[in-house]
């Protein structure tokens, strides 16, 4: 009798062991499509007078665990899986914007990297404004995909995408700075996520330095179909966030030569 009793737990732990590894794999594989060298800058743009400009790339989306999986911020807005009706997909989007306000991951990172350059004795540059994707970029995003493929279409090549202009007449800055995420997944639990960031010299438009860094946010376990727990976890969440950018930040700064 116990032996039977067991067959269940075992395949539970079986069954979450698998969905873990195939996620990690998930993971890598995807990573490997990144172009993931790491590039230091050359000296002449980074002494401590460089003029550093930091524009945010848009994200294209997250998928965010609530009473159903909703698709908040960036390039698609709020999206509701397709599975349910019209007024509870709209109910849903609602419930989402209430819990997670005007909160937006791209302005963390820019924030995160703002302070720490001042503190080294950097001038930063930092308009409110996200940049959105290039419209060639959206053409080829549907809301099934991740942000990963945007991510490959703006951070990998070799000359920006982004039309910079405005800040290049406004500023006259020494170097361009690129802040975006690729991967980025939300489970009810946990966060994985890698940060982005890609220096543009404004004369020429080339890339002048790259760095990825991966990070991870662990939170309580919430009932997410609970509004009260919802916004706990949002709370949890937006804290271990910007904790875990916190730590990375002076890392991805060292590792390219700023």
């Amino acid at each position: 009798m116990t032996k039977e009793s067991s067959v269940p737990v075992k395949a539970s732990i079986l069954l979450i062991f698998t969905t873990r590894l195939l996620f990690l794999l998930t993971l890598v594989i995807l990573s490997a499509c990144t172009n993931l060298r790491t590039v230091k800058i050359p000296q002449e743009y980074s002494s401590a007078e460089s003029k550093i400009a930091i524009a945010s790339v848009e994200i294209s989306d997250i998928n965010i665990p609530s009473s159903g999986w909703g698709m908040l911020f960036g390039a698609f807005g709020y999206l509701i899986e397709e599975e349910i009706t019209a007024p509870k997909r709209a109910a849903l989007a609602q419930n989402i914007k209430e819990v997670w306000g005007n909160w937006r991951p791209e302005t963390v990172l820019r924030g995160k990297l703002a302070e720490e350059l001042t503190k080294r004795g950097r001038i930063v540059i930092q308009e409110d404004e996200i940049i959105p994707l290039p419209e060639k970029i959206r053409a080829q995003l549907s809301p099934k995909m991740e942000n990963h493929e945007a991510a490959l279409l703006w951070y990998n090549p070799r000359i920006t995408v982004f039309n910079h202009s405005t800040i290049i007449n406004r500023y006259n800055p020494t170097a361009i700075m690129e802040t975006g995420y690729d991967n980025f997944y939300i489970g009810k639990d946990w966060a994985v996520f890698a940060m982005l960031i890609k220096i543009v010299d404004p004369r020429t438009n080339n890339v002048i330095a790259r760095k990825r860094v991966v990070a991870r946010v662990t939170t309580g376990k919430y009932n997410l179909k609970d509004p009260t727990q919802l916004q706990q976890f949002a709370a949890d969440f937006k804290t271990g966030f910007d904790n875990a950018v916190a730590k990375a930040v002076p890392k991805m700064l060292d590792d390219i030569g700023l």
